[in-house]
């Protein structure tokens, strides 16, 4: 006798940071942008930080290729104007037009002249600061991976599927690499996070086109999770090898701002790395004051802001997999009480802080934008790099 036909089930597919770490941020603004394919009409932290991303991946490429030297020149084509041709193949502007070519096919520009001004500046460091002590030591770039979990929803909420899948995109190290290579700041880094590498062991890294967070910043704990969940998804490729560490590149603390947020953060023992008591790093941070140009940091010290080394343990792993799974069943939740009541802004929670909601299109409408829930009448900045 045959069966009936059992209905096609869909197994929703997540990115790790363009649908969880978006949720997280804010999910009614995530339903806006991603259920609904309403693009932003001022992306600033999403171009930014997919920029800084192509640049570094498109620079390791280049330098992969022909082992041009470093520093690189670094000469962007200015806007409304035609690409110079006699600057060279490494020149950071030219892997600049290349990525701003594809993020705006895809709906992505700056928001302003000084947005994209910031975002050559850090792109410039991060190339010829972070690139020599990166770049030798990449064993795979842009490594796809790709895992599903099981779904289990709350009594009386029905999913679209007993699973989800969840995908992400990374560089690779290898331990063997790391042990061996000396005079490197993130080897060094890597070594004094887990002392004793085994070999063969894998070393995770992605780049953050923001500061440092503090200590008991979100953004501090969802960073440590993002590779947590990176290392479980590598383990569940075919031959990979264990991973023991991930390496977290914030970029704009090559070239600071938010200077006034650093000093708070140092004064109240919320951060982890503070320049040395009685160096130059330290007199500059204690007498800035706001106005003045941001403190000229010595490359050990930004350089040393910038690596986060992240150890990677079984625990910590399951850890992090069950605090995502977590903000699935919350997406799903989400997605299932829209369904049954046909509204969206009674249904995804509005959540993000401050610098979220002044980026964001959809402020105007929100029934609780970050301000609003504190001061009346308020009108937001622009918004400016993050």
């Amino acid at each position: 006798m045959l069966q009936q036909r059992r209905e096609p089930e869909l197994v929703p597919n997540y990115s790790l940071t363009g649908d969880l770490l978006s949720f997280m941020r804010c999910g009614l603004q995530y339903r806006y942008q991603s259920g609904s394919a309403l693009p932003p009409s001022r992306p600033v932290q999403m171009w930014f930080g997919e920029f800084i991303h192509g640049v570094m991946e498109t620079a390791y490429r280049t330098w992969l290729t022909s082992h041009p030297p470093f520093p690189w020149p670094c000469t962007p084509t200015p806007y409304n104007t035609s690409p110079d041709p006699s600057r060279a193949a490494n020149d950071i502007g030219i892997i600049g037009d290349l990525v701003e070519t594809t993020l705006d096919a895809a709906g992505k520009s700056p928001r302003s002249k000084s947005l994209r001004e910031s975002a050559y500046e850090r792109a410039e460091r991060a190339v010829n600061e972070i690139g020599p002590e990166l770049f030798p030591l990449i064993r795979s770039a842009e490594e796809r991976v790709i895992g599903t979990r099981s779904l289990t929803m709350p009594h009386g909420t029905r999913a679209r599927a007993q699973m989800y899948e969840l995908h992400g995109i990374m560089d690779v190290l290898s331990s063997m690499t790391v042990s061996a290579t000396t005079n490197n700041m993130i080897c060094n880094a890597v070594r004094a996070a887990v002392p004793q590498l085994p070999v063969g062991a894998e070393i995770i890294v992605d780049y953050k086109g923001s500061r440092r967070p503090a200590l008991d910043d979100e953004y501090w704990t969802q960073g440590d999770w993002q590779l947590q969940m990176y290392a479980w998804l590598r383990s569940r490729q075919p031959g990979a090898a264990p991973i023991v560490a991930g390496v977290l590149l914030y970029i704009n603390e090559l070239a600071p701002s938010g200077i006034s947020q650093l000093q708070r953060e140092v004064n109240q023992g919320r951060t982890d790395v503070r320049p040395v008591s009685g160096s130059p790093d330290d007199y500059q941070l204690r007498t800035w004051r706001p106005g003045a140009a941001a403190p000229a940091f010595s490359a050990a010290f930004r350089m040393q802001r910038a690596i986060r080394i992240v150890p990677i343990t079984q625990p910590s792993i399951d850890a992090a997999v069950s605090a995502f799974d977590n903000v699935v069943v919350n997406i799903e939740s989400c997605v299932a009480h829209e369904a049954q009541h046909g509204t969206i802004i009674a249904h995804w929670p509005a959540g993000g802080d401050d610098a979220t909601c002044d980026a964001c299109d959809f402020r105007h409408f929100c029934p609780s934008p970050a301000s609003a829930r504190t001061t009346q009448n308020y009108q937001p900045p622009a918004p400016s790099a993050p």
